[in-house]
């Protein structure tokens, strides 16, 4: 059953990737950007759900810094926001394998990591593109 939920999440991710591709290179990083705050959220959501405080604070932390990693990928390179949505497969091979952090069911984190790894490789084929304009230091 989990190669059912890998399978759908690398099938989402591509069709993703794909719809991106019709966007100019500068909404596209706009996009997985935004997509990797609300993605980091995701956890929090759940760990709300959950009532545990110790695990709000958790999932919160890890929030904030994928989006602080997505943020800087924007400002300075893509590099950053398809670290972040690695990362972020990580924490859902973290929650899937070893129960950690807020309980977000047992078929979402694996979904969510073959998501997150092929939107990763996206993100890293949009940044080996020429940066917009806004790049400039």
């Amino acid at each position: 059953m989990p190669y059912l939920w890998i399978a759908i999440g690398a099938v989402a991710a591509v069709l993703t990737g794909i719809l991106v591709r019709l966007l100019s290179r500068q909404r596209a990083a706009d996009f997985y950007t935004a997509f990797m705050a609300a993605t980091a959220s995701i956890y929090v959501g759940a760990a709300l759900a959950h009532g545990d405080v110790r695990v709000l604070v958790l999932e919160s932390a890890i929030a904030v810094v994928l989006f602080n990693v997505a943020l800087a990928g924007l400002w300075r390179s893509l590099t950053f926001t398809a670290l972040a949505f690695f990362l972020h497969g990580c924490w859902d091979l973290l929650h899937s394998w070893k129960a950690m952090g807020a309980n977000a069911g047992q078929s979402f984190p694996v979904l969510c990591v073959a998501y997150d790894w092929v939107v990763a490789g996206f993100v890293l084929g949009l940044g080996r593109k020429s940066p917009p304009a806004h790049y400039s230091s």
